[in-house]
């Protein structure tokens, strides 16, 4: 780690809470990191699974692009389609008041992804982040590398989409290893790397009952909804 990373990341000694959670609906997997964003006081880095091997959707396209008769949900970051079958997912929350939340969204792109580059090379692997955009857009995320994104062996392993609130900063990223690596593996490794880039302690924790109540208020009203699925 750099110390200009260091510094982006706001210093030393900051506090994160980290959740780990297994197999999720994808409605209730997307409601979580959206409950999360609106009431947790503290940076946040959660790891999940899904259920029924779905597919994600960035918030602007269309579901008319999800491939046959997938499950699927719209997220409410932007970017490209992701297939969660065999994919390690995890989500980043900085309230506003957070310095990381205050840079712009390349410089927290770039810090976040150190973060799992950190935790890649910890294991062995190699990675890189990538020095520029791929030439042709896709509407599928791991198709085309933009500025930043996980490299390894010339291909892109790792991307994420951001969207900014008043309440803070939303960064929903995946992993997408080859399938000699076990996920698990990466998993485990993918706190440690955080809290070296980000110079912070992270403490496992849990919901807190009101954003477990949050939560499934936006599954069923939101998430869970073709008005919010279908809409384009």
């Amino acid at each position: 780690m750099t110390e200009p990373l260091v510094q982006m990341a706001g210093g030393t000694g900051c506090r994160w809470r980290l959740l780990r959670h297994g197999p999720g609906g994808r409605a209730w997997n997307m409601a979580v990191d959206e409950a999360l964003l609106r009431s947790s006081s503290t940076p946040v880095l959660r790891i999940y699974e899904w259920e029924g091997k779905p597919v994600s959707i960035g918030y602007f396209q269309s579901w008319a692009e999800v491939p046959g008769d997938r499950p699927f949900v719209r997220r409410w970051t932007g970017g490209g389609l992701v297939d969660h079958a065999a994919d390690l997912t995890y989500t980043v929350i900085v309230p506003r008041s957070h310095p990381v939340a205050r840079l712009s969204t390349l410089d927290a792109y770039r810090l976040f992804h150190a973060a799992v580059c950190q935790a890649l090379l910890s294991l062995g692997f190699s990675a890189e982040l990538a020095a520029e955009s791929g030439p042709e857009p896709s509407a599928r995320c791991f198709a085309r590398p933009v500025r930043f994104d996980v490299m390894a062996g010339g291909a892109k392993v790792a991307g994420g989409a951001q969207r900014r609130t008043r309440e803070g900063l939303l960064h929903q990223g995946s992993i997408l290893w080859s399938t000699a690596a076990d996920p698990s593996r990466i998993a485990s490794a993918l706190p440690q790397g955080f809290a070296e880039v980000m110079a912070a302690d992270l403490v496992e924790e849990r919901l807190s009952e009101e954003e477990f109540r949050l939560a499934r208020q936006l599954e069923r009203e939101r998430y869970a909804t073709d008005e919010w699925n279908r809409q384009r």
